[in-house]
């Protein structure tokens, strides 16, 4: 969609203080999904992030302490604020934030961590020695479940997976740092390291595929690094990656043109896919919201949404019902026929076109071009906008054919439009 490159995303167009107060009143209203991060909450897989071992009984104990202390101190942060003098508030500040790092510290580990792979996804990786796969973990998530999910990744997928540790300071503070960097475009060190990380491996002339994959934070972190990776680093590099991500928290997800396209657009990276359950508040709040809500918003790729279901962890809530290690029986998310929502498609291209439109009404004002878009190679395109299949006028400034590529999806099913389900068992998609 929006193959005129008319839409941009929120951070560069809006006052960031004022996207911060939006975001924080959008997740107040949606906090009543908050309890359904964690359910379904009971599980019989060991490698679950809710398996009740003592390092997971741990994790969500200091997890729990975490969130209830860092409720009262937002409560109380009014109180603070003008009751106390300067500072009796710093020394709260530092105290507070001194407490909430020890409690977290025993869920921290090394920035960069591996997957541990059995023999027989070692014998398959060994076919794809020229392709590098990333994961970025999402909030409360300390190093043991970041652990579990490279594990997990990397037994579906058959390749050894590299794990970016975003570390967890809570669910609140996790939370508040998702604010600060997708309302202030804030590199935090996760995002400095994922980076540095993906960029090393896009330059090895070695390496032929790069696969990034974000989880919740992880997604968020994720389109940061393509903001960066797209200012230092031409196309015929960014090509060799592909993005996918589960429950992202992510604002925007940007993907330049590669041209200015007559037909299909052709992007600077080739495949982006999002899955999210519906009822997650991370992606409600996130992909969810920024698509649907916010339609002059640029988020590309193609989101997959598992419709009335639950929770946020990786292994226990997205890849045990969508990408299951077992034959997945039937009537299962990879067999479900897409309902493709085209309504909301036309509304995103519509104010796309708009967007161009009174662009090209301002530059009309210096052009001797007529009411026409150049191409760049003499042509034109002179016929007004497709709405479901009824010719509308075209505006005096731009006139264009609208895309009608989401018509492709209709009466297929997950497993026919999913790229990312073709990996699944060291397999490869061919394209």
């Amino acid at each position: 969609m929006d193959r005129l490159a008319g839409t941009s995303t929120v951070a560069s167009r809006k006052n960031p203080i004022n996207l911060l107060l939006r975001d924080c009143w959008v997740l107040i209203r949606m906090i009543r999904y908050l309890p359904l991060i964690v359910i379904p909450f009971r599980t019989d897989d060991s490698q679950a992030e809710l398996y009740c071992n003592v390092e997971g009984m741990r994790d969500i104990a200091l997890q729990s302490w975490l969130f209830l202390m860092e409720v009262t101190l937002l409560f109380m942060l009014p109180v603070t604020l003008f009751c106390l003098p300067g500072g009796a508030i710093i020394m709260v500040s530092a105290l507070s934030y001194l407490a909430i790092s020890i409690i977290s510290w025993p869920m921290q580990g090394p920035r960069i961590v591996h997957s541990h792979m059995d023999a027989a996804t070692t014998e398959i990786a060994k076919d794809h020695g020229d392709e590098r796969w990333l994961f970025i973990n999402g909030c409360i998530t300390g190093h043991r479940g970041l652990q579990l999910n490279v594990n997990r990744l990397a037994k579906t997928f058959g390749r050894p997976i590299t794990g970016i540790h975003n570390q967890t300071y809570g669910l609140v503070a996790d939370l508040i740092e998702c604010l600060i960097q997708r309302c202030l475009s804030y590199k935090s060190m996760d995002v400095r390291v994922a980076y540095d990380y993906t960029k090393a491996c896009l330059l090895d002339p070695t390496v032929s595929k790069v696969v990034l994959i974000g989880h919740s934070q992880g997604g968020l972190i994720a389109s940061l690094v393509l903001d960066s990776l797209f200012a230092d680093l031409p196309c015929e590099v960014i090509s060799k990656l592909e993005v996918y991500t589960f429950g992202s928290a992510a604002s925007h997800f940007s993907n330049p043109h590669l041209s200015q396209p007559k037909a299909a657009a052709s992007y600077c990276i080739p495949h982006i896919e999002h899955y999210v359950n519906e009822l997650d508040l991370i992606p409600r709040w996130g992909v969810l919201y920024n698509v649907v809500q916010v339609l002059d918003n640029k988020y590309s790729g193609k989101i997959f949404v598992r419709m009335g279901t639950s929770g946020h962890l990786l292994n226990q809530h997205y890849l045990d019902p969508m990408f299951p290690l077992e034959r997945a029986a039937a009537g299962s998310f990879l067999d479900q026929v897409v309902d493709v929502d085209e309504k909301l498609a036309e509304r995103r291209e519509s104010v796309a076109a708009r967007h161009v439109a009174f662009m090209r009404r301002e530059s009309a004002q210096q052009s001797t071009n007529g009411g026409t878009i150049d191409w760049g190679d003499g042509s034109t395109i002179p016929v007004g906008i497709i709405v479901n299949g009824e010719e509308k006028a075209g505006d005096m400034a731009i006139n264009f054919v609208e895309p009608r590529t989401f018509h492709e999806a209709r009466g297929k099913t997950v497993r026919q439009l999913s790229r990312l389900w073709r990996y699944t068992d060291g397999g490869s998609p061919v394209g």
